[in-house]
């Protein structure tokens, strides 16, 4: 066998489109699952007789808490195991975590449900990074990983289209006809719909193919030793992730719940103008993302692909006071410019991540970054509605949006902006790399 035929190749445009589209869906639809949360804290919190922390910690807090738990061991994992598989029993476990909810009838399962999801999203979003950074050379990676990015963005506005227009007429239903939905309440079989589209999906993830490793420095998985040398990036860039993520938990979580509350708006009146508001901004933002993402990379290197998520975060900040603006239109506006920008700053630490960091060591610098995604939403929401109710209550659930998102804009900018300089530390040295295999973490 020649040289030439032993080296791996990538997968051929047609394999690798078909894998992208599959795993797009896949972001679509965990997205969707996890913002139609926020469309129905209102029903669930009268339902089950909760508190907004209590909604919050079960809502948000439990599943990030698990996310975070097992990120690390999961990310991990992909970099030593069959990813195609990974996905496929996450989502069957995402299905038994939807079920779960659907018959909660009380915090505790609630909370388990929600922890159920966040294990099978520990294992989804690493699987679905590593896969597209072997379906895609590095030429063609920026906007296929961005494109996971635009599947949950879609996802985004979905929950807020079908969650919104299909919780509003489940619940019409209801009203007229008790025993139409089974004695069940509509937020219930929302949830049972969705797990129900789930299980369709693990067929479809099945007919993927488990590409060969591409970029590798060794057999088998990289180090958390060897994950060290990119320090100088890693620690600047995870800080911003995690306050970008409090930022965005902070505040997208809580604007149907203020719609609700503080403009007069129903989740069947606001779905279609704040569904399309979330399509059109996420849309934009994402691909501006991804542009700015390879522009930044071809005349700035790999060192200046973050300057557009620290200015892109900044921008987040005085957008973050959106539930204080004094009519429907202001909110509107703010909540426009809010989302672009959060979907830019949000997509390029993943295109970073991919640009900069081997194969080997891909999965464990996703598992960390979504460590750092997770933690910052398990406080995030429980703040915003502790912050609020210190306040004066319900109606100061505004303030308690802006309290929280703005400071974390502000973080997160500062600490992108700092991933963003030339890094002292990166590649490892022959000396280190085998001091590194020798001592395995």
């Amino acid at each position: 066998m020649s040289f030439e035929a032993s080296v791996p190749s990538y997968p051929s445009s047609r394999r690798a489109r078909y894998s992208q589209a599959i795993l797009v869906a896949i972001a679509f639809f965990t997205a969707m699952d996890i913002y139609v949360i926020s469309l129905l804290v209102e029903p669930i919190k009268h339902d089950l007789g909760l508190t907004d922390v209590e909604v919050g910690i079960a809502n948000t807090s439990a599943l990030y808490g698990a996310y975070a738990l097992f990120c690390i061991p999961m990310g991990l994992l992909v970099d030593r195991s069959n990813r195609v598989r990974m996905l496929a029993v996450a989502m069957a476990m995402w299905c038994l975590g939807l079920l779960l909810a659907a018959f909660s009838q009380g915090l505790w399962l609630l909370v388990g449900s929600k922890a159920v999801l966040g294990i099978a999203n520990a294992m989804t979003l690493p699987a679905a990074m590593s896969l597209l950074a072997d379906y895609f050379a590095p030429e063609r990676r920026a906007m296929a990983t961005m494109s996971y990015g635009l599947g949950q963005g879609f996802g985004q506005a979905g929950a807020v289209f079908i969650g919104g227009i299909g919780l509003g007429a489940l619940t019409r239903a209801a009203m007229g006809d008790p025993g139409f939905l089974f004695g069940l309440a509509p937020w219930r079989l929302v949830s049972l719909s969705f797990a129900a589209a789930g299980a369709l999906l693990i067929p479809v993830i099945l007919t993927l193919r488990e590409p060969q490793r591409m970029e590798g420095r060794q057999a088998g998985g990289g180090t958390l030793r060897e994950l060290w040398a990119y320090r100088d990036f890693l620690v600047p860039l995870l800080a911003g992730t995690t306050f970008l993520s409090g930022m965005s938990t902070g505040v997208l979580n809580w604007i149907p719940p203020a719609l609700t509350r503080l403009y007069g708006q129903e989740p069947s009146q606001f779905a279609g103008w704040f569904g399309t508001v979330s399509l059109v901004s996420v849309l934009a933002g994402m691909l501006a993302g991804g542009k700015l993402g390879e522009r930044f990379h071809r005349h700035a290197g790999r060192d200046g692909v973050l300057r557009p998520a620290a200015v892109a975060a900044a921008v987040c900040a005085p957008a973050s006071f959106m539930a204080m603006m004094p009519d429907l239109a202001w909110f509107a506006a703010s909540t426009v410019c809010f989302t672009i920008a959060y979907a830019i700053a949000i997509s390029i630490p993943m295109i970073a991540i991919a640009l900069r960091i081997p194969n080997q060591l891909r999965g464990a610098a996703m598992g960390f970054y979504i460590v750092t995604v997770s933690l910052a939403g398990v406080v995030a929401a429980p703040l915003v509605a502790w912050v609020g109710a210190a306040l004066g209550g319900e109606d100061m659930l505004g303030r308690g949006m802006a309290a929280v998102g703005a400071p974390s804009a502000c973080l997160a900018a500062l600490s992108f902006w700092w991933a963003s300089r030339p890094a002292v530390h990166d590649e490892l040295s022959h000396e280190d790399l085998v001091v590194a295999r020798r001592r395995p973490v």
